[in-house]
């Protein structure tokens, strides 16, 4: 009777093998890939919209903006002839089609309820066929434009937008981009209070506040609209106004909590690419006999700024669009104060990695020269960039900046209108203010 048990045990023993081996252990294969999430896949406070994904590597230096105004953010009017322009580059060695994509957001970028064929016109996806070799080499790259609304992909009504690209032979999501439809109906002032001494760490605050005149389809205004906000177009940190009210006939205010409120003196430092040549002030070496060629820049001090006032016209940044611009691998380095700790997590950001806190651009600490030092690749341009800290899965981005000034920011104001009828997110007006040095 035992052996007839052992002889039973023995073969479950092997049954249960041959199942995990043929599974390939399942069970591993999962907590290898979630060790696998890049971080923007679980922090908060994050600088990009949440469905929002970071590219590859082999893709850089993307963009997207109005055809007429590449300082503007992705915002065009409905129906209006405006388009906006998608541009990449393709760094991988075959050359690749790829997928566009589009998808309606509610105005906090969560599903829309309303299908692709009510908020289209035409075909939800459209293929990228064509692109231009770049003139230089080490590296090479093609470079991608797609130019929409179109006859193949046109949104049919207002709202937040996601735009996709896929890599077309494998299916597999690239990156993705929000892009926004205005109806530019009714209009908005929006004027911001600076708050001085209310936070703990010495800065200030900014508070907004704004008045709609709404169209006359608004039957209910304090139920169906709502104002958001937006700073530097950060589009992930968006904000909404509270204490809406009628004012007088066809009119709404609205305010930002004060425990809500901007940091008013929100800072980013400068990055001038436009030309790889060694200038003593920013680039203290071009080495262009690597891979692609190096760029290494003078170390960056915490608490320190040669042009602590600058502000970015936009925060993606700004690559040169010639064909012969190139790249370059640029290093980093950053002077913290001496209590830091080694196992602090320091993320590089900015224009040239569109904000996405990403494994590639982690600085690691140098014992030897007791600096943090980090690197990104980088096209020829202009970029805004910051040092951040991860802690507790959230993003502090202040306590490394450097003079607390006053730089000039931006406030995109948001106005939505909750649809009666299909209880979708319209986007009827878009403001912008500036807060001038």
């Amino acid at each position: 009777m035992w052996s007839t048990k052992a002889h039973i045990l023995s073969n479950l023993l092997v049954a249960a093998f041959w199942i995990l081996w043929a599974t390939g252990c399942s069970v591993p294969q999962a907590s290898s890939s979630q060790a696998d999430k890049e971080p923007n896949q679980y922090l908060s406070n994050r600088f990009a919209v949440e469905p929002q994904k970071a590219p590859p590597k082999d893709i850089q230096s993307l963009q997207l903006h109005p055809t007429n105004n590449s300082d503007a953010p992705p915002v065009i009017v409905l129906n209006s002839g405006q388009q906006l322009l998608l541009s990449f580059d393709d760094m991988s060695e075959e050359n690749r089609q790829f997928r566009i994509e589009v998808s309606h957001r509610s105005r906090q970028w969560e599903a829309s309820p309303i299908a692709p064929s009510f908020y289209l016109d035409g075909f939800s996806y459209h293929y990228i066929q064509q692109s231009k070799q770049s003139l230089t080499e080490n590296p090479t790259y093609r470079h991608i434009s797609y130019t929409f609304p179109n006859d193949q992909l046109r949104p049919k009504v207002s709202g937040n937008y996601l735009l996709n690209v896929y890599d077309r032979s494998g299916n597999d999501l690239l990156f993705s981009l929000p892009f926004f439809i205005s109806e530019n109906k009714g209009s908005v002032q929006s004027r911001v209070e600076t708050i001085f001494a209310q936070r703990e760490d010495g800065r200030s605050e900014a508070q907004l506040f704004s008045t709609y005149r709404y169209p006359d389809f608004v039957d209910f205004p304090q139920f169906d609209l709502s104002i958001r906000y937006i700073q530097n177009r950060f589009w992930g940190r968006s904000r909404a106004a509270n204490s809406l009210t009628t004012i007088g006939r066809g009119r709404l205010s609205g305010r930002l909590k004060r425990s809500h409120a901007f940091v008013a003196d929100y800072e980013f430092k400068h990055l001038d690419l436009r030309d790889f040549d060694a200038d003593s002030r920013q680039i203290i070496a071009f080495q262009p006999g690597f891979e692609p060629p190096n760029i290494i820049l003078r170390r960056d001090i915490q608490g320190f700024d040669t042009s602590p006032r600058f502000f970015p016209n936009k925060t993606f940044g700004q690559p040169l669009s010639a064909r012969n611009s190139r790249y370059a691998q640029v290093h980093f380095s950053l002077e913290t104060a001496k209590h830091m700790s080694p196992d602090q997590n320091i993320y590089l950001v900015g224009g040239f990695n569109n904000w996405m806190i990403g494994k590639q651009n982690k600085m690691q600490f140098d014992e030897v020269d007791d600096l943090w030092k980090g690197e990104a690749l980088i096209k020829q341009g202009e970029y805004a960039y910051k040092y951040v800290s991860v802690t507790s899965n959230g993003i502090d981005d202040l306590s490394l900046d450097q003079s607390f000034q006053s730089p000039q920011q931006e406030y995109l104001t948001f106005i939505y209108f909750k649809d009666p009828n299909r209880k979708f997110d319209r986007l009827l007006k878009v403001g912008k203010t500036i807060t001038r040095q």
